[in-house]
């Protein structure tokens, strides 16, 4: 994770965007869906990508209500731990753990192993979850 007071080289400062968080809200409301039948044995690398996916989207959300802009997931988590005193440090943590293992499944074939899944998935769906009720709040309060 790359703390927010490093990362102004990799972060934009651009109007607000409401709309697109908004829009974001969808794409995580089907990715939601789209998460549930899957099985976790099987599939438990998507699953944990799938997660990782919707933690990116509504902390890229937060960011654009904020007006800022970054292509760093690096960038998404430290600006998840500067503004957001809400969460702790374990589900920063967790986040950053996410991140590395998404990079792992996408760049390096890595598979996940389900017993990680079993034993993590309620504490990553929380994670997901009160990242989207934040978000949510933020949307209706403007």
């Amino acid at each position: 994770m790359k703390l927010w007071s490093e990362a102004q080289e990799d972060v934009r400062k651009v109007k607000p965007d409401r709309e697109m968080a908004r829009s974001m809200v969808k794409m995580i409301e089907v990715r939601m869906k789209e998460l549930e039948p899957k099985d976790r044995k099987e599939f438990a690398s998507l699953v944990v990508e799938d997660y990782y996916e919707i933690i990116k989207e509504a902390v890229t959300a937060l960011m654009a209500t904020d007006g800022y802009k970054t292509l760093s997931h690096d960038v998404l988590i430290g600006y998840l731990k500067e503004f957001f005193p809400q969460f702790s440090e374990y589900e920063i943590s967790l986040a950053d753990h996410l991140r590395q293992l998404r990079n792992k499944i996408a760049y390096k074939g890595f598979f996940v192993n389900p017993d990680f899944l079993e034993r993590n998935e309620e504490k990553i769906k929380a994670l997901a979850l009160k990242l989207i009720a934040i978000l949510r709040e933020r949307l209706a309060s403007e």
